[in-house]
């Protein structure tokens, strides 16, 4: 009697955990979708970074590096990601004045 009220619960355990699970990954989908918009900048499946230049049906249209687009299914977005900064030139520092080497410590002379 006990095997079976057992068994009876975990499948029912089992039974509500797929059923939320699966609702939930359904709503993150939907958000996802709604945020997948012009401007974006999004992660791919594959690792690949890009700006969004144009979304038609199930298609998305990246531009991963100036001048470079690539067409990919929209289900390969991955999520939206923060755009990284842009690069600001490095400050060119003043060459010390003194070019000398460092001195290469002596070798003892194993006495």
């Amino acid at each position: 009697m006990s095997d079976s009220l057992f068994f009876i619960l975990a499948l029912t355990f089992l039974g509500v955990w797929i059923f939320i699970s699966g609702r939930n990954r359904k709503k993150a989908a939907e958000k996802l979708r709604t945020e997948v918009v012009k401007g974006a900048y999004v992660m791919l499946t594959s690792g690949i970074y890009g700006k969004i230049l144009a979304v038609n049906d199930d298609r998305v249209e990246l531009e991963t590096a100036p001048g470079q687009k690539l067409t990919v299914a929209m289900g390969a977005v991955r999520g939206i990601e923060v755009p990284p900064k842009k690069a600001t030139p490095a400050k060119k520092e003043s060459a010390p004045a003194s070019k000398s080497k460092p001195k290469a410590p002596k070798a003892n002379s194993g006495k």
